[in-house]
Parts: C-alpha cells; sequence; structure tokens
C-alpha cells in the first residue's frame, strides 16, 4: 500500500465498466487518473450560529432557531464546491455573509435559508463564489 500526495496521480476505475470483462482494453477504456487535489472531503457540519463556514467540509446543514441567524463563508480554492441546505425550520433563518459572491457586481453577498429543503450549491471559481444550484434560497 502506498500514500498519495499532493502532486502525486493515481488511477481509478470508473463505475461504468463491465466487470465481466476480462481484457486488458476494457480496463484501459474505462481507467481516469486522478490528481490527489481532485478529492474533497465528503463530510458535514452542522453550521452554528455566530461561526465560519468550513472550507473542508463540502456540506454545511442548518438547523435554524427562533430569531435570525448569521455566519460567513470565507474564500475558497478553484474548482472547490461547496453546499448549505437548511435541514431543520425553527422558525427563524440563517444569513450566510459569502466573501467575494459571484452572484454580486463585486464585494460580499448573502445567502438566506429559512425553509426545510432549501439550500445551494456552489462552486469557487475565477476568485469568486458561484452558485450553480438553488433550491428555494434567497441570494442578495
Amino acid at each position: 500500500m502506498a500514500i498519495v500526495t499532493a502532486g502525486q496521480k493515481f488511477m481509478g476505475v470508473a463505475s461504468s465498466m463491465d466487470t465481466t470483462e476480462k481484457k486488458s482494453s476494457a480496463l484501459n477504456a474505462n481507467t481516469e487518473y486522478y490528481a490527489i487535489e481532485d478529492l474533497q472531503s465528503y463530510s458535514s457540519e452542522d453550521l452554528v450560529s455566530g461561526n465560519a463556514a468550513s472550507l473542508t467540509k463540502i456540506m454545511s446543514y442548518v438547523v435554524t432557531g427562533g430569531s435570525g441567524e448569521t455566519a460567513t463563508l470565507a474564500d475558497g480554492t478553484d474548482g472547490q464546491l461547496k453546499m448549505f441546505a437548511c435541514y431543520t425550520d425553527g422558525g427563524g433563518n440563517m444569513v450566510i455573509t459569502v466573501q467575494n459572491a459571484g452572484w454580486k457586481a463585486s464585494g460580499t453577498g448573502t445567502i438566506t435559508l429559512d425553509a426545510v429543503g432549501e439550500g445551494v450549491i456552489m462552486v469557487y471559481a475565477n476568485s469568486h463564489w458561484h452558485c450553480v444550484g438553488n433550491n428555494g434560497a434567497t441570494l442578495a
């Protein structure tokens, strides 16, 4: 067993490969190579009011309280994904201030989650967070 570190490549087999095929051509046709930078931690966090959203966890879920809650999202790295979802609605909302929001001409923007099921998917590109999926959240 070896440890793959930044800058090295490793081989992965695509899930579309026919596992009954025994020829090497099947492996070659369905093999992709990844850099360790391509991997992201698929863990989540409960985003608590007053905290900064984790940049090492792809998913931040929100349990709103009875009054307005706030959080922040700092700059990421190119290609990074970040998701937010409202898991439980306690009557209030969560307003997340986003550094370098791609939906604004410049500066910060906000994402407001105030009902169960609302959520966004964002990607960090060209020094901005861009919303690429939105289910009921308000971006301002």
